[in-house]
């Protein structure tokens, strides 16, 4: 066994997965396995920067970098209010913009803004979100033991499908991942889980799930029979008040992708006895 084997196979995640006798790992895509949220900034933040220029009345080019940053903010108000249910991004700045130009006397959305927002939503569909630096090696180190991975995305097909692409493209010698894409009119639930799961044949208690939304993804995936979950809880949030986790699930909180691969049974957990 060579040294790169050697640290591959002596991997904690690696560990991890044998002791709970994992096959197999589901995960959610956005800001789980790519970094949406970068994307999603970059979008709202160019088009705040043009937004100002169809305004009503006329504002010194001086004051737009502040303005894009103003209406951005709404936008994650909005989502927000909403309990974080993905929307399609143009809609999302549609309503912030709204919200914004109401509170200013500032009139309504004129044809002009609107095909530039329609413009912008059209190229951010186009391109998938960039990887976070960890990805990679996490998923090569899943795939090196021989186990598989799925995906479960809330977006729709084929923005899904240019994602998965550009996954599959990190890993030599994978041409594609296995996934199923819940439409956003839809809920992420125990079935879209179940689904993903049957995927690769394997039994919910056999998987391992990851994802950062606590409600669409570590939920439904207890529901659904996963007894192993982490939670990539990057907003320190606190746990429902009302969830109650079952005695035989394994729940382990981190912060961001990369530390999965250091995951093992002493990792941060919430099973019986919180922490």
């Amino acid at each position: 066994m060579n040294q790169i084997e050697f640290e591959k196979n002596s991997a904690p995640l690696l560990e991890y997965l044998q002791q709970r006798n994992i096959q197999a790992v589901a995960f959610d895509i956005d800001n789980t396995i790519l970094n949406t949220r970068e994307q999603f900034h970059k979008t709202l933040y160019a088009l705040g920067l043009e937004i100002p220029g169809e305004f009503p009345v006329e504002i010194s080019p001086c004051y737009w970098e502040e303005i894009s940053r103003q209406i951005e903010n709404e936008v994650y108000a909005v989502y927000y209010r909403n309990k974080r249910e993905p929307v399609l991004i143009g809609k999302q700045y549609e309503i912030a913009l709204t919200n914004y130009l109401n509170e200013l006397n500032l009139g309504d959305i004129t044809d002009g803004m609107r095909e530039r927002i329609i413009s912008y939503q059209e190229e951010h569909y186009k391109t998938s979100p960039k990887a976070y630096s960890a990805t990679k090696e996490i998923l090569e180190l899943i795939l090196s033991s021989g186990r598989e991975v799925v995906f479960n995305s809330h977006a729709q097909e084929d923005w899904t499908e240019i994602k998965i692409q550009y996954i599959a493209s990190l890993i030599d010698g994978v041409d594609t991942f296995p996934y199923i894409a819940v439409p956003i009119t839809a809920s992420k639930d125990a079935k879209s889980w179940s689904e993903a799961y049957s995927k690769v044949n394997t039994r919910p208690e056999n998987t391992l799930t990851v994802g950062d939304n606590f409600n669409a993804d570590i939920i439904p995936a207890i529901q659904a029979g996963c007894k192993s979950v982490v939670w990539i809880n990057v907003g320190g949030y606190e746990l429902p008040k009302d969830f109650i986790l079952p005695e035989d699930v394994h729940l382990l909180v981190i912060e961001n992708i990369e530390e999965l691969k250091d995951l093992n049974m002493n990792s941060r957990c919430f099973s019986n006895v919180v922490l």
